[in-house]
């Protein structure tokens, strides 16, 4: 142990050691911005039904607060992006530049102080090591990052007309004519709605319900079940357009 410490806290892996500090910091609030966020959202219905949805959703947001940055990510030009950082938030890429270069340094420091520490001075042993390994893991981390891009790709949440007569799962206990909550799939970390349904129902979580209009005043979406349509009205639902029209009659009816 004391011989580890040695080596993390010895030149020039100790200025690793306190970047890669810095970064874990970081990266623990994030964890636990993500886990405040979420873990304590809880739905509540009448009847007692309790749902806690947060903890499905803390990954979500935590991969929402790490790619906050992402106007600052790697652009599609230049060395860095060439080497494969493009698209990957600068956090990071930086997270994995000193995680890489801090494991070489700390694998190499005194193998290569044994074998050269007789024939160059240590400064320009050591500075020349940290170099090495701050070049290394700079060239390694951009082939780890490449895999990663497809997390980060930015996409735009659907416009509120968009989601007309499209279909949201219920997350909450209930849904009444005053509160309700459904989640809509739009192929990321998924759009958390506000929903309401004017007309006695038993829609409860897990089961689907059709968006029928947007009540900007009240800022909920109205819907109704999808088990209320006709079966030729189902078949509607294939296309966006045809169920869009079909929203709008129900939602005037």
């Amino acid at each position: 142990m004391n011989a580890f410490l040695d080596t993390i806290l010895a030149f020039p892996t100790a200025i690793f050691t306190i970047v890669l500090g810095v970064v874990m910091t970081y990266w623990l609030f994030v964890i636990v911005g993500a886990v405040g966020i979420d873990v304590f959202d809880a739905d509540v219905s009448l009847d007692g039904d309790i749902s806690v949805e947060g903890a499905g959703k803390a990954l979500g947001s935590a991969k929402a607060l790490a790619g906050s940055d992402a106007d600052f990510d790697v652009d599609g030009g230049g060395i860095l992006a060439a080497m494969g950082f493009a698209g990957i938030p600068i956090t990071v890429s930086v997270s994995f530049v000193v995680f890489i270069a801090w494991f070489l340094s700390v694998m190499s420091a005194q193998p290569l102080n044994e074998a050269l520490g007789g024939v160059l001075p240590s400064w320009l042993l050591n500075s020349g090591l940290g170099l090495a390994c701050f070049a290394a893991g700079t060239v390694t981390a951009g082939f780890a990052v490449r895999p990663l891009r497809p997390v980060f790709v930015a996409k735009r949440a659907p416009g509120r007309d968009s989601l007309m007569g499209r279909v949201c799962t219920i997350s909450s206990g209930s849904v009444t004519a005053r509160t309700g909550h459904a989640t809509f799939e739009d192929g990321g970390a998924g759009v958390i709605l506000n929903v309401v349904c004017a007309k006695p129902n038993e829609l409860k979580r897990g089961q689907p319900a059709l968006i029928l209009a947007y009540d900007a005043e009240r800022r909920v979406y109205e819907v109704e079940p999808v088990d209320w349509l006709l079966p030729e009205e189902q078949a509607q639902l294939q296309d966006p357009a045809r169920a869009a029209a079909l929203a709008r009659v129900k939602a005037r009816g």
